[in-house]
């Protein structure tokens, strides 16, 4: 229960990023649906199964801290890496930060909101930010490692594990624990960031000894992105003239 419970929660981050950026109109906020589907209902299953010995998952505390940043943590890594994601990532306007700060009231102005806001303001002069790099991911879960120390909201979590004479990375407590209980499985993990950077995902032919040889381009025609039509900002995209026509260019949360 423990190593599902954590891969699990692993993947909602993702979930937790589209609930609260993505959806045209919010219904609620990731923390508000971690409390009621999680502590609340989940809190009042593991309470009714403790009578067979199963008990709450180890990593329920760092969960319910984790609510507090997951989704803002996961947006603000897509954003950046816009040129790698399949689809389009955009800066929240005033109306959705304040809808932010209401649901987030101890975090998102704290620790969010002066950067997106910056963000969004350079990218309406003309200099809409994308990091010309990959990030690193985790040997387990195989998300960017994005998220941060527990307590600490502004360092990245880091852990190392070594086996067989090579390092491994994972993005937290629950990954490395994981790891470190079957190596030899996830040892073997095709980690698409660590393909790029060996030269493995280039075009049947490719010579990126040419000059002039772009990196970029050659990996995401081996992706089959159709390089600003699949990714980059929504804004003046295809996806956004398609919304506007299918929805009426309805923007409120309501």
């Amino acid at each position: 229960i423990d190593k599902w419970a954590w891969r699990g929660i692993r993947v909602l981050s993702l979930v937790g990023m589209m609930m609260d950026y993505m959806l045209p109109k919010r219904v609620m906020s990731w923390k508000e649906a971690w409390e009621i589907y999680f502590e609340q209902n989940g809190g009042a299953l593991f309470a009714d199964l403790a009578r067979y010995g199963i008990k709450v998952p180890e990593c329920l505390t760092q969960c319910s801290e984790d609510k507090e940043h997951i989704s803002h943590q996961a947006w603000a890594t897509f954003y950046q890496y816009g040129g790698a994601a399949a689809f389009h990532t955009w800066m929240p306007n005033d109306e959705e930060m304040d809808w932010l700060s209401a649901k987030y009231p101890n975090t998102f102005d704290k620790y969010y909101r002066a950067r997106f806001t910056h963000w969004r303001d350079e990218a309406e002069k003309g200099n809409r930010f994308y990091s010309n790099t990959l990030p690193m991911l985790c040997q387990v879960c195989q998300i960017p490692m994005i998220f941060t120390e527990p307590g600490d909201p502004t360092k990245i979590c880091y852990r190392e594990s070594e086996y067989e004479g090579e390092k491994y990375h994972t993005c937290s407590d629950g990954c490395q624990h994981i790891f470190d209980d079957e190596p030899e499985k996830y040892a073997q993990a095709w980690l698409p960031v660590h393909q790029i950077y060996q030269g493995n995902c280039f075009p049947e032919g490719t010579d990126p000894t040419v000059e002039g040889f772009d990196p970029l381009a050659a990996v995401l025609d081996w992706y089959h992105f159709n390089n600003g039509h699949d990714n980059l900002d929504f804004e003046g995209s295809r996806d956004q003239a398609n919304f506007a026509a299918w929805r009426g260019m309805a923007t409120k949360n309501t």
